[in-house]
């Protein structure tokens, strides 16, 4: 069984290198970079971790990154695909109830200590909701959480949810039947809200959602927005590195 972990990003070297060090499960890795100049690093970054890597002649939105990625895992005969951002740290032994759960839904989530900003949005992925157990950055912290989740629920691993979270969440073969054509699986014409439009049409044409209560994934949250000095951006709801 061949399966894939995707990661997008935009000139983020910082968050894609953070990523990838804390990744310990073994999986092939695909990096689509929306149009960043070679001098930024990333594809050379790739290529010393022999991650694979495609990039674009010019910036083109996260739609079109996540169709990239759809076609790559059509293309190459994956078996299952976890797509995320790059602005996220993975504790050993994240994927396994995933990517398990492609098998039982059409579409599998992860916990996280923000999968949101809000902490009303997206109620099932919160993690304070299963554990009083204090997220971190650090490898300890990942580790722990996630050994804790695989005992608590490790007999009921999943639980159906009627919507997710995108930043981040896998999917099997299953999923052909819900793209908006051949080769998308996102309406390229859009730029923002897609997951919200799949989970429409995954329960309009008789399909399932699912929460892997067993797989945890640390979230910065819109690190895009706190690198950029916006204000007004919700804290993030972890504790002290």
């Amino acid at each position: 069984m061949a399966n894939l972990l995707a990661l997008t990003t935009a000139g983020r070297l910082h968050f894609l290198r953070d990523a990838i060090a804390t990744l310990k499960d073994s999986i092939d890795v695909l990096v689509v970079d929306d149009g960043t100049p070679e001098e930024v690093g990333i594809e050379a970054f790739c290529k010393e971790h022999k991650l694979h890597f495609i990039t674009k002649n010019k910036p083109r939105g996260l739609t079109h990154s996540w169709n990239i990625v759809y076609q790559f895992f059509k293309d190459k005969g994956y078996d299952a695909c976890i797509l995320s951002n790059d602005d996220v740290r993975f504790p050993k032994g994240f994927s396994k109830g995933l990517l398990k759960g492609t098998k039982k839904f059409n579409v599998v989530c992860p916990i996280s200590n923000a999968p949101t900003g809000n902490r009303k949005a997206f109620s099932d992925q919160w993690l304070f909701r299963y554990t009083d157990m204090k997220a971190s950055r650090k490898r300890q912290s990942r580790d722990a959480i996630q050994q804790l989740l695989m005992k608590k629920f490790g007999k009921h691993p999943y639980k159906s949810v009627k919507r997710f979270n995108g930043f981040c969440f896998a999917f099997g073969r299953s999923i052909h039947r819900f793209a908006v054509s051949e080769s998308d699986l996102f309406d390229g014409q859009l730029n923002m809200r897609q997951e919200i439009l799949l989970r429409r049409r995954i329960g309009q044409r008789g399909g399932s959602m699912g929460l892997c209560l067993t797989s945890y994934i640390f979230h910065w949250k819109r690190g895009t927005f706190k690198e950029l000095g916006f204000k007004n951006v919700n804290r993030l709801w972890t504790s002290p590195a």
